[in-house]
């Protein structure tokens, strides 16, 4: 009888073994360890200044990979460089990033990393003033936005039947400052992104993002098919759920809003 225990002892140990032995295999982290993944001064998703890097986009993946086992090694990069890199397998990781056919040739895509919400900026006081941007033209106010910016949503249509209400300049820092000294009524971009330019144009005490969303889409990340196999993205996309949905993933975010 106990030689029958032990003799299942040691078959349920081995199987076990097995079972754990495929899965780390599996997901072994490529590269031996360290991911590479690309940097160009885009902030907040990307933060470069010297030889240091920071960023929303950079704290997520590590408190991912950290969980994962891995670590993260961040080279700063032009973007075209990136991509280049990301097909010839030489760069690991690209981000945040929108999902083509033509990118899926050549990397794997993790589940939703977030959605780049494109929402109206306004004088603190009209926070709640527009339930819409055709709302805000409406208004007959004027809405300050970037030359050769392509925004999304009802934008275009409704700047062509609103144009003497749509006023152009060369930055954000410039419509944040005409906002904040009431030459424009909004203006307009990615939320994070333009949060950050709010920062440092030092208007972020006068001026708010409102509830408007004007367009809304999912950002990835996404991964060298050469140097980076689709099980470790699976398993990277059920970990970044993981923080999305415990609550680390809001902890990290809200830094950057």
């Amino acid at each position: 009888m106990r030689n029958h225990t032990v003799c299942n002892f040691f078959v349920a140990s081995a199987a076990m073994l097995v079972v754990m032995t495929a899965h780390a295999t599996a997901l072994d982290c490529p590269r031996g360890g360290t991911l590479i993944a690309g940097a160009s001064d885009y902030r907040p998703y990307q933060i470069v200044e010297g030889n240091m890097t920071t960023g929303m986009d950079f704290e997520v993946a590590e408190t991912v990979l950290s969980k994962m086992g891995c670590s993260l090694k961040v080279d700063v990069l032009p973007w075209a460089r990136h991509l280049k890199g990301l097909e010839d397998g030489d760069v690991d990781i690209a981000s945040p990033v929108s999902k083509t056919a033509e990118r899926e040739a050549f990397a794997t895509f993790s589940s939703p990393y977030l959605n780049s919400t494109e929402v109206l900026f306004v004088p603190a006081a009209d926070k709640d003033a527009y339930a819409d941007l055709k709302a805000f033209f409406a208004s007959g106010k004027k809405l300050g936005v970037i030359r050769e910016y392509a925004y999304g949503g009802d934008y275009a249509a409704l700047s062509e039947e609103f144009p003497d209400q749509i006023e152009v300049t060369d930055s954000a820092e410039s419509n944040f400052k005409k906002l904040a000294s009431g030459r424009i009524g909004a203006t307009l971009g990615d939320l994070y992104v333009m949060s950050a330019e709010n920062k440092a144009a030092g208007t972020d005490d006068a001026v708010v993002a409102s509830d408007v969303v004007v367009s809304e889409y999912p950002l990835y990340y996404m991964f060298s098919k050469k140097s980076v196999p689709a099980e470790f993205v699976d398993a990277f996309s059920a970990q970044l759920t993981e923080i999305q949905e415990n609550g680390e993933f809001e902890a990290i975010t809200a830094k950057y809003r």
